[in-house]
């Protein structure tokens, strides 16, 4: 009898129901560590890919605000096919429509024009539109034929838009000082 006391007790078997709340315990923290890094990895793709159509906007439209406001009276065709290369939609078709009187005031102005980009910021860009905004400063120095250069200096708005080949000028527009009058 003394040796039925001396024995310990036997454990007694988990339980079936413990052992699968601790299964299913395990197989949530998995799911919510799987999906979680899914998530995490998702939102900074959208984000990098959001970043990457910004930069591609911004070079496009510098290089555009930079085509549009440089001429040369010796190659004014090669100037005018720049800006069409550059455009679409209402600005490509106004380009089209005018390019004769384009072609024959800058002859007949005999001057030559050529930008470069002070500074440029997208301001709105709505990457399922395929449409941004960017505010560009430009300087542009104008040299009539045989004279002394001058620089101007503007601020032009450009609506991007993506097409095929990029992003091209679909609407540009001055944007004036504040409180500036004409």
């Amino acid at each position: 009898m003394t040796a039925l006391l001396d024995t310990p007790p036997a454990s007694p078997a988990p339980p079936k129901r413990g052992r699968a709340l601790q299964i299913a315990a395990a197989v949530a923290l998995v799911a919510a560590l799987v999906f979680g890094v899914l998530w995490l990895t998702t939102l900074t793709s959208a984000q990098r890919s959001l970043a990457e159509q910004r930069d591609d906007v911004l070079v496009a439209a510098r290089q555009a605000a930079i085509s549009l406001n440089t001429l040369d009276f010796h190659d004014v065709d090669g100037g005018l096919d720049r800006w069409e290369q550059t455009s679409t939609g209402a600005v490509l078709e106004e380009f089209r429509t005018n390019r004769a009187q384009y072609a024959q005031f800058v002859g007949e102005s005999k001057r030559t024009t050529t930008a470069t980009v002070s500074d440029a910021a997208v301001s709105e860009l709505n990457e399922q539109a395929g449409i941004a905004r960017v505010l560009v400063g430009v300087d542009v120095q104008v040299t009539p034929d045989g004279q002394q250069p001058i620089t101007t200096r503007q601020r032009l708005q450009l609506e991007m838009t993506h097409t095929d080949d990029g992003w091209k000028v679909s609407r540009l527009a001055p944007v004036r000082a504040p409180g500036a009058t004409g």
